[in-house]
């Protein structure tokens, strides 16, 4: 499974009001939706989506693929 950032945080935009995105690639379906909550244990309250990549409509797959980040880049 490959998860990456999108979203205000990927671009630079992130704020108070802002959520945590997350786009899950390569997801086995036995795992699908599981990991939401391990997500929100892991951030505490803080609020965030999770989207599937294989749930992504045509029209909005080229720009979340192309602003997505890995966690490890962010600063």
């Amino acid at each position: 499974m490959t998860v990456r950032v999108i979203g205000s945080l990927a671009t630079g935009r992130f704020g108070p009001d802002s959520d945590i995105d997350f786009l899950v690639e390569h997801c086995p379906r036995h795992l699908k939706y599981a990991i939401e909550g391990l997500v929100e244990d892991c951030l505490g309250g803080l609020p965030f989506d999770v989207v599937y990549l294989d749930e992504v409509p045509a029209h909005r797959l080229e720009r979340l693929t192309r602003e997505a980040v890995d966690a490890g880049h962010l600063r």
